[in-house]
């Protein structure tokens, strides 16, 4: 476990906003402009419409069952972290905690995250050696965990699953694609048992989960600040993060930025895809096989 001590001041930043690609766009606005040494340290929470995620290293084609998620309305997102792919909807929290690079601390995040929870809950939630959050008993994993460090900053950001369809996540994380391509990119490590708060304690919500994780996160610091966030607005009146909006959405971040890949067709015929290009061609390589 680190020994570091937090900062003086902490924000606690809730996003009204449900879309994927605003949330993560204001969550890598907040890291590249907040100084924390400056204006302390910042606990972002969010909850999305159904999306699948993808790490900043990742191939969707492997990591998503692409033609489900069309067929379901679920978004597509590529973050800015590494890790691996996770399932958000409505009844999963995002928590992201902004630090400088010196105070960041995932197993001491996980600690007072999953201190808060137990407390508030009738669960038994415990962080393993991969910084991920299971509950008990079961080793059933509810939380996923990635990060982004650059400039003397950090941020450490995580799932929480609360309420979930299981068999829709499952679904949507079950590429048919995925033997049929070969690449360098970083693959997910599936967890072996899944599961959600209110498996165990029909009462658990996301609301209640934030108001835990946030009260838990103001005793750490000897000052704390509360604001609800208008995040679709405050996108649509700063072009910098309207511009990195723009970027997360594009076909060029979200498929394009895969590692090279080769795909296997069903009649043995052998595709190159580089950027998300047929190699060769200006042809993109389709999610409509």
């Amino acid at each position: 476990m680190c020994t570091i001590s937090r900062g003086k001041i902490g924000k606690i930043l809730k996003s009204t906003s449900t879309c994927i690609f605003e949330n993560l766009a204001f969550e890598e606005h907040i890291f590249r402009t907040h100084n924390v040494e400056r204006s302390g340290e910042v606990l972002l929470m969010w909850s999305n419409r159904p999306s699948v995620v993808i790490g900043r290293h990742q191939n969707p084609w492997v990591e998503v069952n692409l033609p489900f998620a069309k067929e379901t309305n679920i978004e597509i997102a590529r973050r800015h972290s590494g890790g691996g792919t996770v399932y958000h909807d409505q009844g999963n929290l995002n928590i992201s905690l902004l630090t400088t690079h010196a105070q960041h601390c995932r197993p001491k995040n996980l600690k007072f995250i999953s201190d808060a929870l137990n407390s508030n809950f009738t669960v038994q939630i415990v962080p393993n050696s991969r910084d991920d959050m299971e509950l008990q008993p079961g080793n059933r994993k509810c939380s996923g965990t990635a990060a982004r460090i650059a400039k003397g900053q950090a941020y450490h950001h995580l799932t929480l699953l609360i309420d979930a369809d299981l068999e829709i996540l499952k679904k949507s994380l079950k590429s048919p694609f995925r033997d049929q391509i070969e690449s360098n990119a970083t693959r997910s490590v599936r967890a072996l048992a899944v599961g959600f708060l209110r498996e165990d304690d029909g009462n658990a919500s996301v609301e209640g989960a934030e108001m835990a994780i946030s009260e838990a996160y103001r005793k750490l610091f000897e000052q704390s600040q509360f604001e609800t966030i208008d995040v679709s607005s405050k996108i649509a009146a700063n072009p910098e993060i309207l511009k990195i909006l723009e970027e997360l959405k594009s076909w060029k971040w979200i498929y394009g930025k895969s590692p090279k890949f080769q795909f296997s067709g069903e009649n043995g015929q052998e595709i190159e895809v580089k950027d998300g290009l047929i190699m060769g061609t200006d042809q993109r390589f389709s999610t409509d096989f």
